[in-house]
Order: C-alpha cells, then sequence, then structure tokens
C-alpha cells in the first residue's frame, strides 16, 4: 500500500506542473519592462527578425522595440507561436523568465526558459487572416539596358505566416511608355509557401509568372519543388540553399519563327541570403540568386539575380534600391538577347 501511494505522489508531482504550465488571462494585458524600469501596457502586435511591434494602451500608435532593451515581457492573455533564432517553435504564453532579460514560455505540458534577445518571431496562434498579414508595396522609377528612358516600376513582398507553413506573394513590374513601345516590359509574379523542419532543413514550393520582353520571354509559367539546408540563421543573417526541379511552359513572340512556344523541365539552385540591421539608419539587404539547368534542352541554362537594400526612413515608410539581372544562354526567340539588367528606386509603404 505504502508502496503505491509513493508511485500515485511520484505521478501527481510530475504532471500536475506541467498540466499548470500554460494557464491563459485573457483580461490580462501585455506589459513590456525595460532596464531603465520604463514601462509599456498594451498588445503584441507580432515580432519579426527579432523586432519587437507593441499597441500600447496610451499611445495611439504602434511601438517598436528592440530586444536589448526588454527586461521582462509578459504575454498570456493568448496562446503564441514563438520562433527563436535557431528556428526552434513554441506554443504557448509568456511570463517573467529566470533573470533580467530572459522570458518563459508557457506551454501546455512543459515550460523554457529563452534569452528574450534569442527570440526571432512571435504571433498569434489563433490570430484572424490580417494580423498575420504582413509588407511591402512600393512604387519608383528605373533604368534599364533596353533603352535610356525613363520607367515606371512597381514591387510588392507579403508574407502570412501559419503555425507550420509560411507563404509569400512577391511581385515586380515595369511599364514602359514611349513613342516605340507602351506596355509591361518586365514583370515577375510569384506565389510560395515553406516550412522549416529537423531545425536546419526547410522545403519550397512555388508557381511563377514572368515576362521579360528583352529576353524574348512574352510569358513564363513555372512550377517548383525545392528542399534544402538552412546554413546560417541568426538574429542578423539567413543564408539558405537548395535545389529541387522545376518544370515550366514558355511562350516568346519570335521576331523569326513566328509565336513559339516550349515545355522544359528544369534543375534549380537557389542560394537566399538574408541581413537584417537594427538601429539608425535600419537597413535590410537581401540577394536571391537562382540557376536554372535545362535537362530537356541541351546546353541551356538560365540565371535570375536580384539585390534588394531596404532603408527604413520613418515607421512604415522605407526607400529601396534595387539590383537586377537575367540571363537565359538559349533564349527561345532567336534574335533576343541574352541578358537583361536594371537598376530600381522606389519609395515603399510597409506594415
Amino acid at each position: 500500500m505504502k508502496n503505491i501511494q509513493l508511485l500515485f505522489l511520484f505521478v501527481l508531482l510530475s504532471v500536475c506542473p506541467r498540466a499548470a504550465a500554460q494557464v491563459l488571462h485573457p483580461e490580462d494585458r501585455d506589459e513590456v519592462v525595460f532596464y531603465n524600469d520604463d514601462k509599456l501596457i498594451g498588445e503584441i502586435k507580432r515580432m519579426q527578425r527579432g523586432e519587437l511591434v507593441f499597441d500600447p494602451d496610451k499611445i495611439d500608435d504602434d511601438v517598436t522595440i528592440n530586444l536589448k532593451d526588454v527586461k521582462i515581457l509578459r504575454a498570456r492573455r493568448i496562446p503564441y507561436v514563438i520562433e527563436d533564432i535557431y528556428t526552434k517553435k513554441y506554443y504557448g504564453t509568456m511570463e517573467q523568465g529566470i533573470g533580467p532579460g530572459w522570458v518563459k514560455i508557457m506551454m501546455a505540458n512543459d515550460t523554457a526558459d529563452v534569452f528574450v534577445e534569442d527570440l526571432d518571431n512571435i504571433h498569434e496562434l489563433e490570430a484572424n487572416f490580417w494580423k498575420r498579414l504582413t509588407g511591402n508595396v512600393s512604387l519608383g522609377f528605373s533604368f534599364t539596358r533596353s533603352s535610356n528612358i525613363g520607367r515606371i516600376n512597381g514591387s510588392n513582398s507579403l508574407s502570412y505566416a501559419t503555425r507550420l507553413w509560411t507563404y509569400q506573394l512577391t511581385g515586380d513590374i515595369i511599364y514602359t511608355i514611349d513613342e516605340e513601345f507602351r506596355g509591361i516590359e518586365k514583370a515577375d509574379l510569384a506565389l510560395g509557401g515553406y516550412i522549416e523542419f529537423w531545425k536546419k532543413w526547410f522545403s519550397v514550393t512555388q508557381v511563377q509568372y514572368q515576362r521579360i520582353t528583352e529576353l524574348g520571354v512574352t510569358a513564363r509559367i513555372q512550377g517548383t519543388e525545392g528542399l534544402g539546408p538552412i546554413l546560417i540563421k541568426n538574429r542578423h543573417n539567413d543564408l539558405r540553399l537548395a535545389t529541387g526541379v522545376s518544370v515550366q511552359q514558355e511562350y516568346s513572340a519570335d521576331s523569326i519563327k513566328g509565336d513559339s512556344r516550349s515545355s522544359s523541365v528544369e534543375i534549380p539552385v537557389f542560394f537566399n541570403y538574408y541581413l537584417f540591421r537594427l538601429g539608425t539608419p535600419r537597413l535590410q539587404l537581401q540577394v536571391s540568386n537562382n540557376v536554372f539547368f535545362s535537362t530537356t534542352q541541351p546546353g541551356r541554362w538560365r540565371f535570375d539575380q536580384n539585390t534588394t537594400v531596404s532603408w527604413k526612413i520613418i515607421k512604415h515608410l522605407n526607400t529601396d534600391l534595387q539590383l537586377y539581372t537575367n540571363f537565359d544562354s538559349k533564349p527561345l526567340d532567336a534574335s533576343a538577347r541574352k541578358v537583361d539588367y536594371g537598376v530600381v528606386f522606389s519609395i515603399g509603404y510597409s506594415w
């Protein structure tokens, strides 16, 4: 009998703390305490790339907070999806941690103490569509190789995060107006999603539309599946490499053969780098290098390169400088150029 009682006591002590680990307090407001003991009461909107966006009760606008200034972070109204810089995910609420600059994550069956500056992304587990959506829209002018005239350009980047997947919609367009040509000269629209697993791996699925008149491409529709390692991921850097398979349908207005189209299968190699720098000025650098090797057209390979530098002027307003290069060793249009490049400057709004 005594052994049974001891066994019951052991199970009770083991299970009860875990069962009570996550307790919601819908009536409580989120709280941020700084090292100078200033305090903000309100709601956490989101955290992305180590930057906390907070909606204080007594201030009309959102406040952007650098995590190195946070002494205590408490949020227990609702459960959150919390990701650290080591790609580990937690699902729960947040309480004061083991010391200044630490947070205790209260999960359904466990707890974890995490250094505040190691937090990378936070969003509400049950948030509606609009709260999960972040992005940037910009408008500006450009100069490209195809002529010496200016062009109106626009771009967008939208991101939507769920418990496991992150979906992205990106687009660029260059519209030309002159005496010889009026219309869309270059366009790129991609919709995709990626999921991270095994801490240092990710899988990506994407469909893409392209129009590059300089290379003779009237339209290119492409579907891609890829897999690869996350080589570096920390507060300021994100470096990824992936490969897979890509299927495309390509259309061209060939001045020699007339309208033509081609289907092909390619082996893509993706190399993406992201640099994020807090402080003044706040800078972001995104580098995307994609190489496609054709398996159905011997000797053909393509290269798409895009480098974007963003500088945050004031809240929600930023300037972007974009450099792009497109190369095709064997364009579908025999009379088209093999390379196109350009520089784009724009003013953008982000949220």
